[in-house]
């Protein structure tokens, strides 16, 4: 819904938009819903019985244009794509968004009815902002970032200034990240100089 929304509020198509208004301005050059450089996407598995199985080819599902822009999911990007938008939250939003839009993305939109309906051991400490995690408890209240579903973490902490991106191309078997995204985390607060 949000990719029509957005295709019909500009009159463009939803990857135009994104181009434009937002990989453009921060030079994420690789940050697209498709890319015909298939020689550069990795092989997406999933868990199984028998041990990981391929569940996208190089030149599977981001090989070619999506029919439909999908305002929820799809995108194909790179480390570094991702800390150039990272930085740029991290700045307050500049130069694609205002601080008033960056602080509503990153502060607990959820109600307490809201945060009960949907159970403390899906959230686990985490509430949820506008399109992403934020961190509501504990020593990374603040931190805020999102788990995709194929492979990817990223967290930004604003109060330490960091920023973890983790790509590993395997399909989450739960909500929850799984370990070697936690264990990464870990890693970079432990190397953190303590205060």
């Amino acid at each position: 819904m949000l990719g029509v929304l957005v295709a019909r509020a500009t009159g463009l198509r939803f990857a135009d938009v994104l181009r434009t208004r937002i990989f453009e301005p921060l030079e994420m050059a690789d940050t697209a819903l498709w890319t015909s450089e298939t020689d550069r996407l990795a092989t997406a598995y999933v868990p199984s019985p028998e041990g990981l199985q391929v569940w996208d080819p190089p030149d599977g599902a981001w090989g070619s244009a999506p029919c439909f822009g999908d305002g929820a999911a799809g995108l194909v990007s790179t480390v570094d794509d991702l800390l150039a938008f990272a930085r740029m939250l991290l700045r307050g939003g500049e130069p694609v968004l205002n601080r008033a839009a960056v602080d509503e993305m990153t502060r607990d939109q959820l109600s307490f009815e809201q945060k009960q309906q949907a159970g403390g051991g899906f959230l686990g400490g985490r509430s949820w902002g506008f399109c992403q995690a934020v961190a509501t408890e504990g020593a990374r209240k603040g931190a805020f970032g999102w788990n995709g579903g194929l492979g990817t973490s990223w967290l930004v902490d604003p109060a330490r200034d960091l920023t973890v991106i983790v790509l590993t191309q395997r399909l989450f078997e739960t909500a929850q990240a799984p370990a070697v995204h936690v264990d990464l985390q870990e890693a970079a607060y432990a190397a953190l100089p303590q205060s």
